[in-house]
């Protein structure tokens, strides 16, 4: 069987590179490799890898969160690829829920013995006609993205790394951003029904239920019922907001009246009078212009990635 590390040796702020050199150190299988070089490069390298193949093989990502979203973007569809994951990144969301390998002995057993695997869905969002995303894990507009945004031109994600807390990069963006950031009115349309809601601090879209380094937003999210799951939280005080973001690492966050979560295979989102950050799998891809309409598909079995018991 044919297998591909994608390597990206920059996640988690150097962690990747340490993580491929412990693993090659490790493996006595045949292989090859490839390295990402700049953003979008995995989906490019996995989608070249796997065209025109009429055998299964292997797609190992030795990464973070950016990096499964790059490569399953170049897989979509394609049945005789199947993703495995050593999380190298900061946050590692894909790995807090999906089967993901431990060690290059576990790679190689998962080879040498009858392989299974599960098909996954992804999530789709489209900005009016023109850009058009997927989502592995989740996306989101408004606070969530903002964050993101300040997150990813800080240097205290680079400094927490060193000391192995990258993951508490994301909580600590989170309180510098509660007193600069906007609220907006926000109206989401589904099989004839309308929502409208005041005062919105973000809207989460979510294939599964974890994001920003181990908050579990959508307790009830499985990224294999072709449903996506909406959390939007609205019309709460800044204060109380970061009483939400503690509980929601022990799913109490549910019990706010001031979150609501719908669920469907298909959404239309508008955001009203401001421009809003936008971002999918923890990647910041802009701002969704005031009025532009966010359709939000479930793409069934879309990809496949290596099952649990392996």
């Amino acid at each position: 069987m044919q297998v591909l590390f994608i390597v990206n040796e920059a996640a988690g702020h150097g962690k990747g590179k340490k993580v491929w050199h412990q693993l090659q150190q490790q493996l006595t299988i045949n292989y090859e490799v490839a390295f990402t070089e700049y953003e979008g490069h995995g989906q490019e390298l996995a989608k070249n890898w796997a065209q025109d193949t009429q055998t299964k093989k292997l797609i190992v990502i030795v990464g973070g969160d950016g990096t499964i979203h790059e490569v399953v973007s170049g897989v979509l569809h394609n049945k005789f690829i199947v993703i495995g994951v050593v999380r190298a990144g900061s946050g590692n969301d894909f790995a807090r829920y999906f089967t993901t390998f431990q060690n290059a002995s576990h790679i190689e057993s998962y080879i040498q013995t009858e392989m299974t695997n599960r098909p996954m869905d992804v999530g789709a969002i489209q900005f009016g006609d023109s850009q058009r995303e997927i989502f592995v894990n989740n996306a989101g507009v408004g606070f969530d993205a903002f964050v993101t945004k300040r997150i990813n031109k800080s240097r205290l994600k680079f400094y927490l790394n060193k000391i192995g807390l990258g993951k508490l990069s994301y909580a600590v963006a989170v309180v510098r951003g509660l007193f600069s950031f906007e609220r907006f009115d926000v109206t989401i349309r589904a099989n004839d029904q309308e929502w409208q809601f005041q005062q919105a601090w973000f809207v989460a879209m979510s294939n599964q239920p974890y994001f920003g380094g181990g908050m579990k937003i959508s307790p009830s999210s499985k990224p294999d019922d072709g449903q996506a799951e909406i959390t939007i939280v609205h019309g709460i005080s800044r204060f109380k907001l970061l009483l939400v973001f503690v509980t929601v690492f022990f799913e109490k966050h549910t019990k706010f009246k001031e979150i609501t979560f719908l669920q469907g295979n298909q959404f239309n989102i508008f955001v009203h009078e401001k421009n809003i950050d936008c971002h999918t799998d923890g990647n910041y891809i802009g701002e969704v212009k005031d009025g532009t309409r966010i359709h939000c598909t479930v793409q069934r079995e879309a990809w496949q990635v290596i099952s649990k018991g392996q």
